[in-house]
């Protein structure tokens, strides 16, 4: 993928500067890029070509917009530069490291970019995504068994953040996650529900994305604060961007765990894996019963991460 593909792509759905012109939206920028694809276009082209950009204006993504967006390289190279000096990259979603499965998953939901900070070679590795509606006594050590057979299988760990903790004072999951990680030497991957700004300012998690020990994930401006429209989006692209979603303990119709694994098991049924085991809530069952991957005993987690 050339550099001008990814500055122009990056450009499109630019909200780091403030502009006259709105940024594509991601159903805008999917829309665009599907029609130079169409026409057997390379998006980088109308970062220099006018005529191309007419030809591809369709709608309220006018020719003027994009020229608007396409001419704001030097603001944008500036606040690129900004997010470096921090150890933050923006990842176009044409890049090589951005998830092809969240692409084909959410479509045109799919964000444009993500903002990662620390290991994100890791984005290159399969994935298992794991989540659950509470940590308590029973559950953590499935968690953690379900850590260590990633690490044995070469995948990388997918984890929301911030987490829901449990009811007796159990940890959150992405901090069961992160402790187990750290002790099995393997690199999570975090996204979080809020900007990466925020999300680092955890004095445990910068430590970590210095140490190149986790890669965290953003699809939102640096900045912006969590709340329950980016925990919902948060979810989706954790179990869009995962090969696999292990489900630890759901509660049965209810929830953001159930709802978003039940939209995974509507859309690819093989890709949940719903652990039915002691400490597990009757939503696990019930994914099962719609098509989900019995996962009785943790132990046989791994011959499902291959």
């Amino acid at each position: 993928m050339s550099s001008d593909t990814q500055l122009a792509a990056l450009l499109l759905s630019n909200q780091l500067t403030r502009l006259e012109v709105a940024p594509l939206k991601a159903r805008e920028f999917w829309g665009l890029v599907d029609r130079t694809d169409a026409l057997g276009i390379d998006v980088g082209v109308l970062l220099t070509d006018a005529t191309v950009r007419a030809q591809v204006a369709e709608g309220d993504v006018s020719e003027q917009r994009l020229t608007g967006l396409l001419d704001a390289t030097r603001a944008f190279a500036f606040e690129i530069e900004r997010l470096g000096e921090g150890g933050i990259t923006l990842l176009s979603a044409l890049d090589e490291r951005f998830p092809v499965l969240l692409r084909d998953r959410m479509q045109h939901g799919c964000p444009p970019h993500l903002f990662a900070a620390g290991a994100t070679d890791v984005l290159l590795l399969r994935r298992l995504a794991i989540v659950t509606d509470a940590i308590d006594n029973a559950i953590e050590p499935i968690v953690q068994q379900a850590v260590a057979a990633t690490v044995v299988a070469g995948w990388a760990t997918v984890v929301g953040a911030p987490g829901q903790s449990g009811n007796d004072g159990g940890q959150a999951i992405d901090d069961v996650v992160l402790d187990e990680s750290g002790a099995c030497g393997s690199t999570p991957i975090v996204v979080a529900a809020n900007g990466i700004n925020r999300a680092a300012r955890s004095p445990d998690v910068r430590k970590l994305v210095q140490q190149q020990a986790l890669c965290l994930v953003s699809p939102f401006v640096p900045d912006t604060t969590a709340s329950p429209a980016t925990s919902r989006a948060r979810d989706a692209v954790v179990q869009a961007m995962a090969d696999r979603t292990l489900v630890v303990a759901c509660a049965d119709g209810t929830g953001p765990t159930w709802a978003t694994a039940l939209a995974s098991v509507e859309r690819e049924p093989a890709s949940v894996l719903s652990f039915t085991g002691a400490g597990s809530r009757p939503g696990n069952a019930a994914l099962v019963g719609l098509g989900a991957v019995d996962i009785e005993h943790i132990d046989t987690l791994h011959d499902h991460l291959s």
